[in-house]
């Protein structure tokens, strides 16, 4: 059977939004369509948040406040892959789909919502798919891929017997995107405990955004005219490509067949060092920004008792060296290198040799 383009549609597979100014009730009611009564109640914490309840429709989640500490709330929406496909068929039921979604988010909450994650999934699901895993696992151990200077690692999980399955990742998961490229045949039997042949061929494409390329992928989705697939093969034509030679100059025919004749497209967006991002989310919302303040309480009363004055201890502090190299990091980022030769005055003495700092770029 011929190979044929028809035979890979695109698919919503993970999906986070955060809404501010929100209700439950307005969410239910506005976006999601759904009946409060059939949700499940029950109490329930995420790390770094501060929501104390969870509405759960089967494996779709909605985190909030119990009790509002102001008149308007903040909803936390989390759709897991399963949770995509139960609410792709309640939007069917309702003849609607995903860009339908999309454009009543962004038209009804506006500058109120941000998405966290999306990831998509291009299925190829021809007999004949356009590639194998293995394929491009070689290619890119030959370093003939490029992808914006995204690094790439191979798992391997065992699925039947001697059987494995490997999986290709490009790409770090703590960035903006990520790609993951596997069997989704193999992991369907495991997870069915059926067989291969009864899943049919099953090859997946996934690629997981974060943050503002989350969000831009969501406006652009809600915007665009074109399919889910064009502008997912669109997406990947920009930022991923495989090549047959070591000069880089050949495109695998499988490749350009796979892709289609769609043109690039390209996001603007900034890019950031997560590093000292992600100290801070953890000093904020770990709970060391508001142990700080009750030190800082305690010592404005004169009732830290055998307690140290923390505020007074910073100035004595030292930092350690994986933070100095976190800040380091920050200040070539946004181009303050002066202050670099003073944070090592700051950083703890042993074992320290300084780094050769070299301004690089972010990668794209």
């Amino acid at each position: 059977m011929k190979t044929s383009q028809k035979n890979v549609t695109a698919k919503i597979d993970w999906l986070q939004i955060i809404f501010y100014q929100c209700s439950i009730e307005e969410l239910l009611e506005t976006l999601l369509k759904i009946e409060k009564d059939c949700f499940l109640v029950e109490k329930a914490q995420i790390r770094y948040k501060e929501y104390d309840v969870c509405y759960s429709y089967g494996s779709l989640k909605i985190y909030t406040y119990d009790l509002p500490a102001f008149e308007e709330s903040e909803c936390y929406l989390v759709f897991s892959g399963d949770a995509c496909s139960l609410y792709e068929r309640l939007l069917h039921s309702l003849e609607s789909n995903w860009v339908m979604f999309f454009q009543q988010l962004v038209t009804q909450f506006s500058q109120r919502f941000k998405v966290k994650r999306l990831d998509i999934a291009l299925d190829d699901r021809n007999k004949q798919p356009y590639f194998k895993v293995e394929q491009l696992i070689k290619l890119c151990k030959k370093k003939r891929y490029e992808s914006r200077k995204r690094k790439f690692h191979v798992t391997e999980s065992n699925v039947a017997g001697t059987k494995t399955s490997k999986t290709l990742y490009i790409g770090k998961r703590t960035s903006d995107v990520m790609f993951r490229i596997y069997d989704k045949d193999l992991e369907t039997a495991q997870k069915e405990k059926r067989a291969v042949q009864e899943i049919g061929s099953w090859k997946r494409l996934e690629v997981e955004f974060k943050r503002d390329v989350a969000q831009a992928i969501v406006e652009l989705i809600s915007k665009n005219t074109d399919s889910l697939e064009e502008l997912m093969r669109s997406f990947v034509k920009q930022e991923l490509n495989f090549y047959s030679d070591d000069e880089h100059t050949k495109i695998p025919r499988f490749w350009e067949r796979y892709l289609g004749n769609v043109a690039p497209l390209k996001i603007a967006r900034k890019y950031e060092i997560r590093g000292l991002k992600d100290t801070e989310q953890w000093f904020v919302f770990g709970g060391g920004l508001s142990t700080l303040k009750a030190f800082d309480f305690l010592a404005n009363h004169g009732a830290l008792g055998n307690l140290q004055n923390m505020l007074q201890a910073i100035q004595d502090a030292e930092l350690s060296r994986p933070l100095t190299k976190k800040v380091v990091d920050h200040l070539v980022d946004i181009g303050r290198e002066d202050l670099i030769e003073e944070i090592y005055l700051l950083t703890k003495k042993e074992n320290l040799k300084k780094d050769k700092v070299i301004q690089s770029q972010a990668p794209l």
